[in-house]
Formats: structure tokens, sequence, C-alpha cells
């Protein structure tokens, strides 16, 4: 009899350790659908940062390649207006 009490004691041990588990497996679940969503959000998150990157590179080009021909049409410019200058219109 002893020995069955003992069982009994062991067995809802059992359960209850049972049921410890499975609630900190739901637990466990719940904190994975959540990172999982924080992982996604972050890479969403990184691919608008590579994007805003790639226009910020792409109009620096823009910008040096401008000034380029800005220096250029400049240069021009200048020769036009001395030759402007040289000219006798009398």
């Amino acid at each position: 009899m002893e020995k069955i009490k003992q069982l009994e004691q062991l067995v809802d041990l059992t359960l209850l350790l049972l049921d410890n588990l499975n609630s900190e497996k739901i637990h466990l679940e719940q904190r994975v659908s959540e990172l999982e969503k924080e992982q996604e959000s972050s890479f969403k998150e990184h691919e608008k940062t590579k994007s805003s990157q790639e226009k910020i590179k792409n109009l620096e080009f823009s910008k040096r390649k401008l000034e380029k021909e800005r220096s250029d049409v400049r240069v021009k410019v200048k020769k036009a207006l001395k030759k402007l200058e040289k000219m006798d219109f009398v």
C-alpha cells in the first residue's frame, strides 16, 4: 500500500512537472513568435536603410558629376568671354 502511495505521489509530481513544462513551452513559443516579428521588422527597416543609402550614393554621384559639368561650363564661358573681349566690334 505504501508503494502505491509513493507511486501516486510520483505520478502527481510528474503531472505537475509536465504541466509546468507545457506552460513554459507555450511561453517560449509566444516569445519565439514575438522575436520572429521583431526580426521581420528589423529586416524591413534594414532594407529601407539600404535603399536610402543607395539613393544617397546615387545623389552624391550625380552631385559630383554636375559639379564637374558646371566647372567645365565655367571654363567654356570664361574662354568665350575672353574671345568676345578680344573682338573689335567697331
